[in-house]
């Protein structure tokens, strides 16, 4: 059975206050880097997942953000897909 590299990205959704960007655009501003609009904080969730296509491999890490992964309230994700060879 083929296995799929999958990379899940979640994010804060557009509107909902993320108070860690805010503290690391605190902290680059105390740095010296006043520049810097840091827009959101999230987090990269890195699998392999054993199924026949990528497409299967797609609509299993869909159901784990349902199921566990993301509070849709306030947060969206994207996911990436390979298989690995």
């Amino acid at each position: 059975m083929p296995v799929f590299r999958v990379e899940l990205a979640v994010r804060p959704r557009p509107g909902v206050k993320d108070p860690q960007a805010e503290a690391v655009q605190e902290s680059l501003a105390r740095l010296g880097h006043g520049g810097i609009a840091v827009r959101a904080v999230g987090r990269l969730l890195s699998m392999t997942i054993d199924c026949a296509t990528s497409d299967e491999a797609e609509r299993i890490t869909a159901a784990l953000c349902e199921q566990l992964l993301v509070n849709p309230n306030l947060e969206t994700y994207s996911v990436s897909v390979e298989e690995v060879v």
